[in-house]
């Protein structure tokens, strides 16, 4: 680190003495006698600033704000000749690093300014360690299908605007992940992320869990406990399934959304949170505000910029490559040695439907890279259902192949008609034995009227 010393005083004498003091023990000093060039002089980062609080145009404490506001890791040390606590008070409560008086001891300024630098020096160890950790934490989002895009492209338009967004998407889309992936492509990477899915917390405790609680607010609060809201300060609350949450507590949180500002359970106290919320849901939350079961007003409140994610099925080009990460990964965490997935291994993954989208094939990949025998993961270890990895029209299109090979040889054999009602007739009769034989339930669940369905049954014979 360079040590650059900034003097801002119209006094010469001051300057002389402090260049004499400070150059042979290698700091770079230059020398600004007032306020605006010295301010223009500011370079930030690692510099260490004394500034005079008498100038002759302008305040030392209003260049104080100014360097703490534009410049937050410069050091500033006050200098000045009329020493009053109103001023020394003024100046530490404004980020001053230290405040000495003139004349000064030249000792006690060598010790001071070297502090200073230590300190310095200390504090951007801190940032790189803070900035590897970040790094190592960054989520991925892999993806280079049009669809996962258009997602990037999101949120690289929202990551820096301060605004509230909502992620919706099927489960195992990996709408947290892109939450993970905002907050460290923004100003609050810094800061902590913070998770609370509302669907595994109980209504009654859900709460508590986000706003926290004093001792003796309720049956069972031995001691105080700070609530998600408050550990998320100066960075963001992540919400998953906000369809969940209850009706009061909506309306609690679209308050402290509003206000920055909340009461903890049991408490008269009023926290402020600088926090950035982003909700995520996998229902249709229009829907929820035209039953009821969710605040139109905070539904606005978290609509603000919406990001929607494709269901896996829907971007089969990005299957493969994530295929890939998941194994890399997989490889390292559990110390399997080198994979690689066969042919017909990558095959299946490419039909199979992922129904729980990209958590499913994470979940699948980690325990074949596991439960696999050698270096190649073979189609078998991948424990994927056959079935499930054909869409509806490949599956009936390969059973009926075998079916008809011999009925198109034959005339008059009525096979259109046959084969629909044979299909319509198996439907119908799995479909009522999934539901416990509950016709509105299953009208609703076949897309017909109930009255159709009655009628087939009749039609088919079926009990």
């Amino acid at each position: 680190m360079e040590k650059e010393v900034l003097i801002i005083d119209d006094d010469e004498s001051i300057t002389w003495v402090v260049k004499k003091a400070l150059e042979p023990q290698g700091y770079k000093v230059t020398s600004r006698p007032k306020l605006s060039p010295g301010l223009r002089a500011v370079k930030g980062g690692f510099q260490l600033v004394l500034l005079d609080i008498v100038l002759p145009d302008g305040s030392g404490l209003e260049g104080l704000k100014e360097i703490r506001s534009s410049y937050p890791d410069a050091v500033v040390i006050m200098v000045t000749a009329h020493g009053k606590m109103e001023s020394t008070v003024e100046a530490m409560k404004e980020g001053a690093y230290d405040y000495i008086e003139k004349p000064f001891d030249i000792e006690e300024l060598k010790i001071t300014v070297e502090k200073a630098f230590r300190d310095m020096a200390v504090r951007e160890e801190l940032n790189s360690l803070r900035s590897a950790t970040a790094e190592a934490e960054e989520p991925q989002v892999v993806g280079k299908s049009p669809k996962m895009l258009k997602v990037f492209k999101d949120i690289g338009r929202v990551a820096s605007k301060d605004i509230t967004v909502l992620v919706t998407g099927e489960s195992g889309t990996g709408k947290e992940l892109v939450a993970k992936a905002i907050h460290y492509n923004s100003k609050r990477r810094g800061g902590p992320f913070v998770a609370i899915n509302s669907a595994s917390i109980p209504r009654d405790l859900m709460e508590a869990e986000l706003f926290g609680w004093e001792k003796g607010a309720f049956t069972g609060a031995r001691d105080k406990h700070t609530g998600k809201i408050e550990a998320a300060n100066g960075g963001t609350l992540f919400l998953d399934e906000i369809s969940e949450l209850d009706t009061n507590l909506q309306a609690k949180l679209l308050r402290f959304m509003q206000d920055k500002k909340f009461s903890p359970l049991g408490s008269n106290r009023v926290v402020e949170a600088d926090v950035r919320v982003i909700g995520a849901t996998n229902k249709d939350l229009k829907d929820a505000v035209s039953r009821g079961a969710f605040r139109e007003d905070l539904y606005y409140r978290f609509n603000v910029v919406q990001i929607k994610l494709p269901p896996l099925r829907e971007r089969r080009e990005d299957i493969s490559p994530l295929a890939k990460h998941f194994l890399k990964d997989a490889e390292k965490r559990f110390e399997t040695g080198k994979k690689e997935l066969s042919k017909e291994a990558k095959d299946l993954l490419l039909k199979y439907d992922w129904p729980g989208n990209v958590r499913e094939l994470e979940n699948a990949i980690r325990r074949a890279c596991v439960l696999s025998n050698g270096a190649v993961i073979e189609k078998r270890d991948l424990l994927l259902e056959e079935a499930s990895s054909f869409t509806i029209k490949e599956f009936l299109e390969d059973k009926l192949k075998r079916y008809l090979k011999e009925m198109t040889n034959l005339e008059n054999c009525n096979l259109y008609e046959t084969v629909i009602s044979e299909v319509e007739k198996a439907l119908i009769n799995i479909v009522l034995n999934e539901t416990g034989g509950n016709q509105l339930k299953a009208a609703k669940t076949l897309g017909i009227n109930r009255n159709t369905l009655r009628t087939k049954i009749k039609e088919y014979r079926i009990k």
